[in-house]
């Protein structure tokens, strides 16, 4: 069955939201790891788990939009989950360890 063009009016727009998204992130990396390193927090965003997790989203609306079978696939869950402990030795900096 074929989408409707509204259909993909509104994926095509989920997209670049998660473009959006990509960027702020960026901007959010950037900005913690130009931080003061005297201000550490006991949690680290995981940029890295959320960036994967918006790939696997892209992913999912370009298979739906341009299926290559008839059987959908497992494209992999989104985490949701984007805290992490911070342990000895990582900096914010770039998810870099020290």
């Amino acid at each position: 069955m074929l989408s409707s063009a509204p259909e993909l009016d509104e994926l095509a727009a989920t997209q670049r939201l998660l473009d959006q998204v990509q960027l702020s992130l960026d901007r959010a990396r950037t900005a913690a790891a130009q931080s003061d390193p005297n201000n550490r927090r006991r949690y680290l965003f995981d940029y890295k788990k959320a960036n994967e997790d918006l790939n696997t989203m892209r992913t999912g609306i370009d298979r739906y939009k341009q299926p290559s079978r008839a059987q959908p696939l497992d494209y992999g869950k989104v985490s949701g989950d984007y805290t992490r402990g911070r342990r000895y030795g990582d900096d914010c900096r770039a998810g870099q360890r020290v």
